[in-house]
């Protein structure tokens, strides 16, 4: 049943019952909406409205929190904490923007640079780093840490506005494409050396079944598998063979102890529906219609069941980049009634950009009709 919360407007039922709502798959009483803010948006905005890292301005908003781990707030979940072998020995040089990471190991040496966070040499980009990095995956642990405190922090923070979800990964394919080895190095070397690569997907995703299990086991309410797949750096036949059997394992094992198993995806996705089915996700976080994504949201209810959890991204050509005047016509366009009545939550997201407040409040009014 909802918690309603009394207010001057009469009751209402909260966001945190709204979103759980969603998640459990059961009735609501209205379109859900949330946003993502980072300090880009937060700097344009008025002194008051700047607090806790964004919560201030959702709560001013009155959107429906849906918070990943504690999200430019103080607060972080860090289970399951992962650990190389003793035998790996991590060093980090660091010059202004510029890191340079160091894995030594019995079997060799790998070197990673990153400038602002973005890699610009990655570590395993030769036949040799393949195996030397196969070696280290072996010994990798995962070990339980405890979020409680943490997470009784942000639910503290958020109130009755929301709800957290833990935002974990990427998964074993996303990971070596995005942060170890880059798309071309991968490519190539499956290519070339196909036992070999093979052998180290097989080890990290074995070492990754002992985190599925301590996210599964962690105290949230939903788990989101952090894996921005997309058909333009991820082909169907390598998300079949990959992908799709490691995110199953990820939703049963999440699923298993009765929590909510989503699949964030923000990149192109369409030619890869009904694969996703496969993994049986409870929902799909983040899916972005055309221009900048493929994939309108009816068209995964299409495919993948009326009762599918999505976290829609507004398209930044309506939300950022057009005349704020079209935002709500646009909505009126893109939220059909098919839409209202499923498990949809609308997400005019404005992380990693600066996004004036006139654009959400034009969402805000917008909903509020």
């Amino acid at each position: 049943s909802f918690r309603v919360e009394r207010s001057g407007q009469g009751c209402r039922v909260t966001g945190r019952e709204r979103l759980r709502a969603i998640l459990r798959k059961q009735p609501k009483d209205r379109l859900a909406w949330t946003t993502l803010v980072d300090n880009n948006t937060l700097a344009l905005l008025p002194e008051h409205l700047r607090g806790n890292g964004g919560i201030d301005f959702y709560k001013y908003l009155g959107c429906d929190i849906f918070l990943l781990n504690g999200w430019n707030t103080p607060h972080d979940l860090c289970s399951p904490v992962h650990q190389w072998p003793e035998s790996v020995a991590v060093s980090y040089e660091q010059e202004g923007a510029r890191v340079t990471t160091r894995w030594r190991t019995p079997h060799g040496e790998l070197t990673g640079i990153t400038r602002n966070g973005h890699p610009i040499k990655y570590p395993v980009d030769s036949i040799d780093a393949v195996r030397i990095y196969t070696a280290m995956w072996e010994g990798v642990t995962f070990h339980l840490f405890d979020d409680r405190p943490a997470l009784a922090a942000l639910d503290d923070l958020i109130g009755e506005h929301g709800v957290v979800t833990r935002f974990w990964g990427p998964s074993t394919i996303p990971r070596l494409l995005e942060q170890d080895m880059g798309t071309q190095h991968f490519y190539y070397l499956l290519a070339d050396h196909p036992g070999d690569m093979r052998a180290l997907v097989r080890t990290m995703h074995e070492r990754e079944l002992e985190a599925f299990k301590l996210l599964a086991e962690g105290p949230w309410e939903s788990v989101t598998l952090v894996e921005n797949t997309s058909t333009f750096y991820i082909s169907p036949a390598v998300y079949r063979e990959f992908n799709m059997p490691h995110q199953r394992d990820f939703v049963e094992t999440v699923k298993a102890t009765g929590k909510t198993a989503l699949l964030h995806m923000c990149g192109h996705v369409h030619r890869i529906l009904d694969l996703i089915g496969q993994t049986g996700c409870d929902g799909i976080h983040a899916l972005t219609p055309p221009p900048t994504g493929d994939t309108p949201w009816e068209d995964a209810l299409d495919v993948l069941g009326e009762d599918t959890i999505i976290f829609g991204a507004l398209d930044p050509t309506i939300f950022v980049a057009g005349d704020v005047e079209e935002i709500a016509p646009s909505l009126d366009r893109l939220i059909t009634p098919r839409l209202r009545k499923a498990n949809f939550v609308l997400c005019p997201f404005a992380d990693g950009i600066p996004v004036p407040m006139e654009r959400f409040l034009a969402v805000k009014e917008w909903a509020g009709r």
